[in-house]
């Protein structure tokens, strides 16, 4: 082993859904990194529910090295989402420090990797590698979202790869069995956190296409997210509240100008109804976000189970 190699064992944990067009050169390079600069690493690949060719391009790949690196494969039972796979693999990983990716997409340059890595050495538990260009609008909407209504201090953004410490994987899950996001439980876990951004205006990869069942995911993923992480439907309901209020204050006083206008109006039924069916439909909306709020606290404090494994196999020794 070469004496300039980092001395800390690392893992990369790699989520994979249908990747089987990428996967194989996002492996090659990823191996060449950890080979050309730690003595010791790992790679956890957590296939969740792949039904292409993804996992036949990663056996291809294995098979063309000499030497290759201790690769285990996570086979989620079905298709369960990148944050439950994620978790699964940060589980099974056991290095000084993880290398997280959401998703086979290399619009970085290999030293982006080392550069995040060292600054992690320098302090700081979690460092996350972010694009400066083709975030997509539904993301970019989330983000500002969350970010408005959160209130702690780190702001989160798109987000590539990151590196996270063993302290910060421990601190989060003692927070709470149910990790339903980690980027704002990383960021929110009282440790230091940093993330450097990258100019990928020349590597721009567009963004494949999503089935139903994967957008479905990410649309409940955003919506818990929203209601865990952040004051977004509190403020919400206040405004809510304050419409309804409003509403009541101009039929008072309809009933008072009613009553002392020397011009008797016409009866009223029509205005009146109508004032009364908004007021209850506001109440019907904060009643929605109320049973929504109980729904994830009840989802939180007795979902035990957090993710279903198949099998976890080795792929080399």
């Amino acid at each position: 082993m070469e004496p300039n190699k980092e001395k800390n064992f690392v893992s990369c944990v790699i989520y994979l859904h249908n990747e089987g067009s990428a996967v194989r050169g996002f492996l090659r390079r990823i191996c060449q990194t950890m080979r050309e600069h730690f003595e010791k690493y790992e790679i956890v690949c957590v296939n969740d529910g792949c039904t292409d060719d993804t996992l036949e391009q990663i056996h291809a790949f294995l098979e063309e090295l000499e030497r290759p690196p201790v690769v285990s494969m996570i086979n989620l039972s079905f298709y369960q989402g990148v944050e439950t796979a994620m978790n699964a693999g940060s589980d099974l990983a056991v290095g000084d420090f993880l290398f997280e990716f959401d998703k086979c997409q290399l619009d970085f340059d290999e030293e982006l990797i080392m550069k995040v890595y060292q600054r992690a050495l320098e302090g700081y538990d979690v460092v996350a590698a972010a694009p400066l260009y083709g975030v997509d609008l539904s993301s970019r909407l989330f983000y500002a979202l969350y970010n408005w209504g959160s209130h702690y201090r780190s702001k989160l953004r798109q987000e590539r790869f990151r590196v996270v410490s063993r302290r910060a994987v421990n601190r989060v899950n003692q927070m709470n069995t149910y990790i339903p996001y980690r980027k704002a439980m990383y960021m929110n876990c009282g440790l230091k956190t940093d993330t450097i951004t990258y100019d990928n205006r020349r590597t721009v990869v567009s963004h494949r296409s999503r089935n139903q069942e994967e957008r479905g995911s990410r649309s409940t993923l955003a919506g818990d997210t929203i209601i865990i992480f952040t004051d977004v439907l509190e403020r919400l309901s206040l405004a809510v509240s304050i419409v309804l209020f409003g509403a009541l204050i101009i039929m008072f006083g309809y009933i008072v100008y009613s009553i002392f206008s020397t011009v008797r109006p016409v009866e009223g039924w029509l205005s009146i109804m109508a004032l009364l069916s908004f007021g209850f439909f506001m109440m019907s909306v904060m009643l929605t976000l109320i049973f929504k709020y109980l729904s994830v606290i009840l989802s939180m404090s007795f979902k035990r189970q957090r993710y279903v494994v198949e099998g976890v196999e080795k792929l080399t020794k």
